[in-house]
């Protein structure tokens, strides 16, 4: 039986720690849920208590506020509950019609009315995460939700087709699909810690891309066995599998292999970065010690998670 619970070299590259406020995050995120009728379900109400999102997002933001780490914690429920539906979603453009709803209904908070108690439970949210950012952020974060929910109908595509994505293909949509960029949006956001798009040049982004790549393959590492239980196809050692003609067990030595040797290249971007002088030094170390934060959170909370 497939089953991987760890992947040490993470381990040894990203520190973890935890929010002192996760078990309130929790409990706050559920209680938001249910006022907001996004939980009505009992048994969708005990399917999310079970996964602790809360401590996904307490992982996320271990030594900011309160608020920071709630805010991103009701944003995992969203985008989780939103994930788990497109699952059973048999018409692709209709998804993608409401997610460019939601899109619509971020644009234009004040104007955009809402048809759900799904799509106000995004409307809440993003008042509150917007107050007193930077417009370019907020242009940031919506154009990067945007991404994430084009990718989820990308998949819809490919799971009604029943078809297995070319590795290149898949790459490119996880880093979407998987959320993790809005999830460093987020991030940047505890603290308030910004990063203005003039100091974000090549190796800026492509150290954030590298995180993402990590942070996504080792979630569909951690995964798999539900995946494969499930019939999922969207998983890096499935697609590799497919690509390369070989066994699971193959496939996952392959995957491992590329989250090593993404850790290499992520760990030669970061020191290029420490060794050039900029104006916004500060800032980008910042962002990049957080982000890693942010990764290995990831990693430990999916360790624990009953959502695989």
């Amino acid at each position: 039986m497939i089953n991987v619970k760890t992947i040490p070299e993470i381990e040894h590259v990203f520190e973890t720690d935890i929010s002192p406020y996760a078990v309130e995050v929790q409990r706050s995120t559920i209680e938001w849920a249910k006022k907001l009728h996004l939980l009505d379900d009992p048994e969708m109400l005990k399917k999310y208590e079970k996964q602790s999102i809360g401590y996904l997002a307490s992982r996320a933001h271990p030594y900011d506020s309160f608020s920071d780490a709630k805010l991103t914690s009701d944003y995992l429920l969203l985008i989780c509950i939103l994930d788990d539906y497109s699952d059973h979603v048999t018409d692709s453009i209709e998804f993608k019609h409401y997610t460019d709803e939601i899109i619509t209904i971020l644009k234009n908070s004040n104007k955009s009315a809402v048809k759900d108690s799904f799509q106000l439970g995004w409307k809440h949210w993003w008042a509150r995460i917007r107050a007193g950012t930077p417009l370019e952020w907020q242009h940031r974060i919506i154009e990067t939700l945007s991404k994430c929910f084009d990718s989820i109908t990308w998949e819809i595509t490919y799971r009604i087709k029943n078809q297995v994505p070319n590795v290149d293909d898949y790459i490119r949509n996880r880093q979407h699909s998987g959320s993790v960029f809005v999830c460093f949006d987020l991030i940047e956001r505890g603290g308030f810690r910004f990063v203005p798009t003039e100091a974000r040049g090549d190796l800026f982004n492509n150290a954030v891309h590298s995180a993402s790549k990590i942070a996504n393959w080792m979630n569909d590492i951690l995964s798999l066995q539900k995946e494969i239980k499930d019939g999922d196809i969207h998983n890096l050692v499935l697609c590799v599998q497919e690509h390369n003609q070989v066994s699971v067990q193959e496939a996952l030595d392959l995957a491992t292999r590329m989250i090593d040797d993404e850790l290499i290249r992520y760990k030669e971007l970061k020191n290029d970065i420490l060794s050039v002088n900029t104006p916004y030094q500060e800032e980008i170390e910042n962002y990049l010690y957080y982000m890693e934060l942010g990764v290995r959170g990831n990693y430990e909370w999916s360790k624990r998670t009953k959502r695989f």
